[in-house]
């Protein structure tokens, strides 16, 4: 069976992680580090405002002046990744942002973007590592867990990723694209753990996420009562590997324009 995964969870709250990064330096004590520059809070200023509208390249321009005239701004280096990532560059967004970690290690969102960079760099055992330190550094945000998820359920550590996304809705239940990834997950168990996947699609749906023709056909195409017994309440497969089929590929967000105002598109800037 093979339906999307929505690897959309940053998507809907990028502007406000966003924000928050690039107003993260102006939330510490005085005394760690001196007050930005006129000219760097003047920069800031116009570089999230042209993330707010989307416009990527105004961005680049404005958070390249602030690291310039402010270059120990953890925020505007993690600001100035998310842009190039924005624009699909991505080995200078993991530049910018491994730049910000280092500077200040609990930005976790920007561990967050770190991980889908990595992804989509084809090195996932990275993605895992920046994803894995994005949760240690924000253990209450479900965002990380459902992100961490996509990429365990990339290299094929299914119960790992079935693992996180539970814990995601365990902290926020209304969570709607971690209960849509948990029923493709149980979906994909052999047998199909048919149950508790109808039971997170429905809390998916009612919570706004997308109608999905290939988990419904799956749904309803077969008799629960004449279906083989479902053992819905058994844990994740955690060692054989074997019963497991290949994971399907994550869909990776789109190069071409973020975010976006709908899970899974990117309206171009």
């Amino acid at each position: 069976m093979r339906s999307r995964f929505l690897s959309t969870f940053l998507l809907p709250a990028v502007a406000a992680a966003t924000l928050a990064a690039a107003r993260a330096e102006d939330a510490a004590p005085a005394a760690a580090k001196p007050a930005p520059s006129r000219e760097s809070t003047a920069a800031s200023r116009r570089a999230v405002a042209a993330m707010q509208e989307n416009d990527w390249l105004s961005a680049r321009r404005a958070w390249n002046e602030v690291v310039r005239l402010d270059p120990a701004n953890a925020g505007a280096w993690s600001n100035l990744g998310k842009v190039e990532h924005q624009l699909g560059e991505l080995k200078p967004a993991a530049e910018h942002l491994e730049k910000a970690v280092a500077l200040k290690p609990a930005l976790s969102d920007s561990w967050v973007t770190l991980g889908l960079v990595y992804m989509e760099l084809a090195a996932p055992m990275r993605a895992v590592s920046c994803l894995t330190r994005a949760v240690h550094e924000n253990p209450a945000d479900p965002q990380p867990r459902n992100a961490l998820a996509i990429i365990l359920k990339k290299v094929g550590w299914t119960a790992a990723a079935e693992s996180e996304l539970q814990k995601a809705i365990d902290l926020e239940p209304k969570f709607a694209e971690a209960h849509f990834n948990l029923a493709v997950m149980y979906l994909e168990r052999r047998p199909p753990a048919l149950e508790m996947a109808r039971r997170h699609y429905s809390a998916a749906r009612q919570l706004g996420s997308d109608p999905d023709a290939v988990i419904e056909e799956q749904l309803s195409g077969q008799d629960p009562a004449a279906a083989p017994p479902d053992d819905s309440s058994a844990e994740p497969p955690t060692d054989d590997k074997s019963s497991v089929p290949p994971a399907p590929e994550p869909t990776a967000p789109n190069k071409q324009a973020r975010p976006s105002t709908s899970p899974g598109k990117r309206k171009s800037p």
